[in-house]
């Protein structure tokens, strides 16, 4: 059974992004025999550099992990250009398994405001993608009281998969994402995507 192990940013995507690829994995792919094991934190892009090192030394001492997803926030800048930097970072240490490397763009939070109408029955106005504060975007016009760590992962579990890709470019790349370690796994390859 393959295991997938994500490096997440903070507290409520541990629940949450297991939740989303669990649900990517067995119900988009058709992977049902992956598990996803649990997530472990490792900050915000600054923070996960500075222990990237340490990381694929876990890594290493993981039999049960096949594959890995690093899952950040891009509060600023481009994924299309920090992405494939990040990816050679990894690419010198060389991880014995292969990892997949997405952004989302802005914040995780985006991804919920890209399937809005699944969620609160009605679309959002804005780009998903184009500004910061998507955390703000979703109290200000859905959900005041929202609170990622009690929230995200029940969100995650109702969200639209279709809608979310349909609207947010950083949620088709999670797609592509998981789809490229599942067939790294089955082809036996290592690598660090994108490249």
């Amino acid at each position: 059974m393959p295991g997938l192990w994500l490096w997440v940013e903070g507290e409520g995507e541990v629940a949450a992004a297991r939740e989303l690829a669990r649900r990517i994995l067995h119900g988009r792919l058709g992977a049902y025999d992956w598990q996803v094991v649990h997530p472990s934190k490792v900050g915000g892009l600054d923070a996960f550099r500075k222990k990237m090192e340490r990381m694929v030394g876990y890594l290493r001492r993981r039999p049960e992990v096949d594959a890995v997803l690093v899952l950040l926030d891009l509060d600023d800048g481009c994924a299309a250009e920090i992405a494939p930097q990040l990816a050679e970072d990894l690419r010198v240490l060389n991880p014995p398994k292969p990892i997949a490397i997405v952004f989302a763009v802005r914040e995780y939070e985006a991804w919920f405001l890209a399937a809005a109408r699944s969620l609160w029955k009605r679309a959002y106005a804005g780009d998903p993608e184009g500004k910061r504060d998507a955390k703000g975007e979703v109290r200000r016009h859905f959900f005041a009281d929202y609170a990622p760590t009690l929230n995200q992962a029940g969100l995650s579990a109702r969200m639209s998969l279709d809608e979310a890709e349909a609207n947010s470019r950083s949620f088709r790349r999670l797609l592509h994402a998981l789809d490229e370690l599942r067939q790294a796994v089955a082809q036996e390859r290592v690598g660090v995507t994108p490249r």
